[in-house]
């Protein structure tokens, strides 16, 4: 079983999400939402009892995730493997 991050290592998954962040804002802006979402989902989520860790990952999948206008093509096009992580 994966073990909890400790507070310290909290600052760098922070600094990791930020830098997701930035990679999903430009994808969104190439008008590549499923591409966004799908690095969004990478590596997410992080094995962390941290709440601001929590809070800024979900920020980022839900910003991939309300740029998506058409969900049955989201579906469609986001592979099998992304479907559990999506549901967490």
């Amino acid at each position: 079983m994966a073990e909890f991050v400790e507070a310290d290592n909290a600052e760098a998954i922070i600094i990791r999400i930020e830098h997701k962040s930035r990679k999903i804002e430009s994808l969104l802006k190439q008008y590549k939402p499923v591409e966004a979402l799908k690095t969004a989902l990478e590596g997410s989520p992080p094995v962390t009892k941290d709440e601001r860790c929590k809070s800024a990952i979900w920020i980022v999948v839900h910003r991939a995730i309300m740029a998506i206008k058409d969900v049955d093509s989201l579906f469609s096009a986001l592979d099998p493997e992304y479907y559990d992580v999506l549901m967490k």
